[in-house]
């Protein structure tokens, strides 16, 4: 049986809040703007591995349209990040721009860009359809540090 660090504990210190502030891009620091708007992975099921076409004449051998989108999102990622020389080594540090709703007035977007965004979809499946779109087997990331903003355009910024 493998023994743990320690044993569970809470340290007692004085709590810092992390407070939500518009995003400013660290210029000190050499990044990659992606012209992608970030997708959440997909869950597949097995046929989404033998189903690769979405217009298939039978209905039940068509693929699903969030398969669909899934790997467009991935190759669309590939082909950008060949653009800007982007490889992904084994820490990322990256901020997911979401695009705010059509709906939102003007006047709510001007607030709200740059913003943290807290809904659908998590930061953890964004993250894991980035990298899966850039390396086949990522257990060699070991640091992830992630943001989701609200933004006008949707992007992908990682920092090297």
């Amino acid at each position: 049986m493998s023994k743990s660090i320690g044993v569970s504990k809470t340290n007692e210190v004085a709590i810092t809040e992390i407070e939500e502030k518009i995003f400013e891009i660290d210029i000190t620091r050499k990044c990659h703007l992606i012209d992608v708007i970030p997708m959440g992975a997909v869950r597949m099921t097995r046929s989404d591995t033998w189903k690769i076409n979405p217009n298939h004449k039978n209905e039940k051998q068509r693929q699903r349209p969030a398969v669909t989108r899934y790997w467009a999102f991935k190759n669309k990622v590939v082909q950008e990040c060949t653009k800007t020389n982007y490889i992904m080594k084994n820490t990322i540090d990256v901020v997911f721009f979401l695009p705010m709703p059509e709906s939102w007035s003007l006047k709510k977007k001007e607030r709200m860009n740059g913003m943290p965004h807290k809904s659908r979809p998590d930061v953890d499946n964004i993250v894991k359809g980035f990298m899966d779109a850039l390396k086949e087997e990522d257990g060699d990331v070991w640091r992830v540090t992630a943001e989701k903003r609200y933004a006008y355009k949707g992007s992908i910024l990682v920092y090297e």
